[in-house]
């Protein structure tokens, strides 16, 4: 991790060429959006979480002290169906993921919002499994908190982002099944994972863009604590965002 975490700090020391550069006063360009798409979540051999959900978007760049910072926040909702071989189904459970991103461009020439860009990232998950299966088991509520960094090239109609996981932790309400004797909850780390995410932008008017998109994400097995672990899991997400632009 320390040889992944020094590359990346050298390419954000490129990076800082750009906020050096005098710029004439403006406004920031924020860049809101709505999206629709599906959400499939896989522990493999284990459980499943399939379902439809719909995202709120936001970027903003363009700011007085520093232009070529881009600042940006994802909120998701989703409503999915739990299925697993050994504890039955569940319908309608509820997930949120957010998403957080500081980027920058990598090389002072970046222009048009164009090019290589990099940055840190801070992710989300809440899944709310309460409640009781097919199978009569109990389930129980879920939530990560990660931090990755994230690496995206832009150019006209499309754009290409993936992200390394530095650190992530992870935290199961086991203490909410209905377990005999009860469980304690538990906190597991992670430290491996990345994930890839494919964009076009389709130009609708000056202001209005369509864009659809996927995303892979991968996370390899956390720590054991209690003889507790989080599995490692694949996660798909597909789906169209409407993007609209104020000046």
């Amino acid at each position: 991790m320390h040889q992944k975490s020094s590359a990346y700090l050298l390419s954000l020391a490129l990076a800082l060429p750009c906020v050096a550069q005098s710029q004439t006063p403006s406004h920031p360009v924020v860049q809101w959006g709505l999206s629709a798409g599906v959400n499939q979540y896989k522990e493999p051999n284990l459980m499943e979480l399939q379902g439809p959900e719909v995202g709120l978007h936001a970027r903003a760049y363009n700011f007085n002290a520093m232009p070529q910072l881009h600042l940006e926040g994802d909120v998701f909702f989703g409503k999915q169906r739990y299925t697993s071989n050994s504890t039955g189904s569940m319908n309608g459970v509820h997930n949120i993921e957010t998403r957080w991103r500081a980027l920058m461009p990598v090389f002072a020439n970046t222009a048009n919002q164009h090019g290589l860009y990099a940055g840190l990232g801070l992710h989300t998950l809440w899944n709310d499994l309460r409640g009781t299966s097919s199978t009569g088991s109990g389930g129980y509520e879920r939530s990560a908190t990660q931090l990755w960094l994230p690496v995206r090239w832009v150019s006209n109609f499309w754009e290409l982002e993936a992200g390394v996981l530095v650190y992530g932790r992870h935290t199961s309400k086991l203490s909410q099944a209905n377990t005999s004797p009860p469980s304690a909850d538990v906190v597991n780390t992670q430290k491996k994972g990345a994930y890839l995410q494919g964009q076009l932008n389709l130009q609708m008017d000056a202001r209005h863009t369509l864009s659809p998109y996927v995303r892979y994400t991968g996370l390899g097995d956390s720590d054991v604590v209690s003889n507790a672990y989080e599995p490692a899991s694949k996660r798909w997400q597909a789906g169209v965002a409407w993007q609209f632009t104020t000046p």
